[in-house]
């Protein structure tokens, strides 16, 4: 069965691994080496069935062990050309790293199809993932995001479980202790998703047929899991959870469960 692990998902830190027991892939590596490891480990997965770490773009918290992480795995790195090139220039890998370039087309990297789709953020370059692992079915991590673009909507319909970002709620945002500034710019459609984006969302991919998601990018400071959930359930009101979807909200660090698709 094919299984995703949302390892780490939070505005501190976000690392996830997609595959089994005997062979897998990583997206971004936005917590330490030791922490990843650790995860992996608690999971039942083992550092080598690692084959790869695909990075979505190049803020602290989707990078932060990946030159260690690469050092001692000795795995190669995919992504979009904009950030393999921040990644050499800033010594954000092992200097042994192979990276490998990501285009429009779907890649196959150690078994698993993997097509990178732009996403609009704060950063040079910015990319979400449609993954289809060995046997079929396709799953997608798409975090960091102002808005859900065309682009993005049809990668992600075509998936049986997405990975979508929840990442603030708007009243908590407004009153919250960030600065006036990165308030905005998170809001900002080159900021994220909020609840009620999110759950716009999902209403048209269960309407496209996808039926499980797991809310990602869960801010520690201006939402809450429960309130990211309820927003969801509350956007589907019109279907039956459990039977026309399923949902669960990503902890910040991972129970070591998995979601099944």
């Amino acid at each position: 069965m094919a299984r995703m692990y949302p390892l780490f998902s939070s505005s501190s830190g976000n690392c996830t691994y997609i595959g089994d027991e005997k062979s897998g892939i990583l997206v971004d590596a936005g917590v330490s080496c030791k922490k990843i490891c650790t995860s992996l480990e608690n999971a039942g997965i083992g550092t080598s069935a690692v084959r790869a770490v695909l990075v979505t773009h190049t803020h602290t918290d989707h990078i932060a062990g990946l030159k260690v992480l690469t050092k001692k795995l000795k795995v190669p790195v995919y992504s979009l050309e904009g950030n393999l090139e921040i990644l050499a220039e800033k010594d954000k890998v092992w200097e042994e790293c192979r990276l490998e370039e990501l285009g429009s087309q779907t890649a196959d990297i150690c078994g698993f199809g993997v097509t990178a789709f732009e996403t609009p953020h704060d950063t040079p370059v910015s990319c979400g993932y449609r993954i289809t692992v060995p046997g079929g079915a396709d799953c997608a991590v798409c975090t960091d995001l102002g808005f859900v673009t065309d682009d993005i909507h049809e990668q992600l319909k075509k998936c049986r479980l997405v990975l979508l970002e929840s990442n603030y709620d708007p009243k908590m945002l407004k009153y919250g202790p960030y600065p006036e500034e990165l308030k905005q710019r998170i809001a900002s459609e080159r900021g994220h998703l909020s609840n009620g984006d999110c759950g716009r969302e999902l209403e048209k991919l269960v309407k496209a047929g996808v039926y499980s998601f797991v809310l990602g990018h869960i801010s520690q400071h201006n939402n809450t899991p429960e309130l990211a959930e309820n927003s969801a359930v509350k956007a589907l009101c019109g279907y039956v959870r459990g039977e026309d979807y399923l949902l669960t909200a990503a902890k910040p660090e991972g129970t070591g469960r998995a979601v099944i698709f």
